[in-house]
């Protein structure tokens, strides 16, 4: 199929209709309803609707548009508001293209996206990457809603062919605590946060887990209960239980000499003192305050669930063409693209997937966020970075496949993403592979 690119927003109006056909016109508006009621509750629930399910609001308040003005308006189309008319117009044209059991599989991931607690991620990522395909003037197949095939995108242009699975992981998988559950946990303690700072009192309480932070709220009731008196008590000193262990400091000296200025720099200040993996919430002024600090005495493995993911990406390609993986991670921002951490760890497992796992037919892995968005030339799509196999199968170069394979300067990506560099070369990261 020869996938249309709409940039024009009276153009992409025309597929909102057909695309809420297609999912159902009442199941979707009952799910914003749910979701809008939801981030209504906390700013903890709203962190979690706005981490996953960005795009069925973007789309929902386009649908409210187009409904009361009977056009899309410029200034209401924002960068997500883009990016969901952008996915909803590419679903409505790659299911008009599909044969009959592609078109009811699609039906089918999009109604079960809308009830997953990750919402339309891993099928964002697919839409996403037929769309650069598209761009760079590719003709697309869809194997995998097909039939045809374990993959998902199939690419081709004059004697160029080529292959895409798409992997989309939680940046928490490996971890012990989970963002999303950690700030279910925080919203259950709002009531003893409410005590604590009508005493005027300025405390961390740091908890140390023995192992993960249940997703269950009824896992979490020892522990809440725990802290919860430990807050209404107002008593200094230790709480200790089997799983988990609860100190309460004094703020001012633990923070002494750092300065607060929003979310991110107190996200900083406790991950220098209290470790890079712990998770922090609550509310602090400069009279009171209420700070948790949760972390596990268990060692985080991210590593394993990416190399599981593409390791199992590796062996749902033909082996005919050249293979490319596209990861995408549910909850960073453009920016963590660029951080030396998280790409050197990208670096070194896809050296083992290449070199040590054998997967000499995939010419590159690609890595993503989920809303990690950037517009460019009238168009809204994930910036991500691409690791080449340095021994391929297949010889190609990025006059071949330029979606995948074209390199730009790391200031150039930067700017694109709108940060500043967190380290100068951030694309050079040695590692003996």
């Amino acid at each position: 199929m020869q996938l249309l690119r709409p940039t024009a927003l009276e153009d992409l109006a025309t597929y909102l209709p057909r695309f809420l056909s297609l999912v159902g016109r009442e199941r979707w508006f009952k799910r914003a309803d749910q979701l809008d009621e939801e981030q209504r509750r906390s700013p903890y629930r709203w962190k979690i609707v706005a981490d996953y399910h960005w795009l069925e609001l973007a789309i929902s308040f386009q649908c409210d548009v187009l409904a009361k003005e009977g056009r899309l308006l410029p200034e209401y189309a924002d960068t997500q508001a883009r990016a969901g008319l952008h996915f909803a117009a590419t679903v409505v044209e790659v299911h008009d293209a599909l044969n009959d059991k592609g078109k009811n599989a699609l039906i089918g991931r999009l109604r079960d996206a809308l009830k997953a607690e990750t919402g339309f991620a891993a099928l964002y990522l697919e839409m996403d990457v037929a769309q650069r395909l598209a761009i760079d003037g590719f003709h697309l197949e869809f194997p995998d809603l097909e039939g045809t095939g374990q993959f998902d995108v199939a690419f081709s242009l004059e004697n160029i062919r080529g292959e895409v699975e798409c992997k989309s992981l939680s940046a928490d998988a490996g971890r012990q605590i989970h963002r999303k559950d950690f700030y279910r946990f925080i919203e259950a303690m709002t009531p003893a946060f409410a005590t604590q700072m009508k005493r005027s009192r300025r405390e961390v309480i740091l908890v140390d887990l023995a192992d993960r932070l249940s997703a269950k709220l009824s896992d979490q009731k020892q522990l809440r209960n725990n802290l919860t008196e430990l807050l209404l008590s107002g008593n200094n000193g230790n709480a200790a239980s089997a799983p988990f262990e609860i100190t309460m400091l004094n703020f001012d000296e633990e923070m002494q000499g750092v300065t607060i200025n929003n979310q991110a720099t107190l996200s900083a200040a406790c991950q220098s003192r209290w470790g890079h993996n712990c998770h922090v919430a609550g509310a602090i002024t400069e009279d009171a305050g209420c700070l948790i600090v949760m972390r596990s005495k268990k060692e985080d493995d991210t590593s394993k669930p990416l190399l599981a993911a593409m390791r199992k990406a590796a062996t749902q390609f033909s082996g005919d063409h050249p293979a490319f993986i596209a990861v995408q991670f549910n909850e960073i921002d453009p920016a963590d693209l660029m951080l030396p951490h998280l790409r050197r760890r990208a670096g070194i497992l896809s050296y083992a997937l290449f070199l040590h796992y054998g997967a000499e037919h995939v010419n590159a892995t690609c890595f993503s966020g989920f809303d990690g968005l950037v517009e460019h030339e009238g168009n809204v799509a994930s910036p991500c970075f691409c690791i080449p196999n340095p021994e391929p199968r297949f010889s190609l170069n990025s006059l071949d496949i330029p979606t995948f394979l074209q390199s730009i300067p790391d200031q150039q990506f930067a700017g694109l993403i709108g940060a500043p560099m967190p380290a100068p070369d951030t694309s050079n990261i040695p590692f003996d592979k």
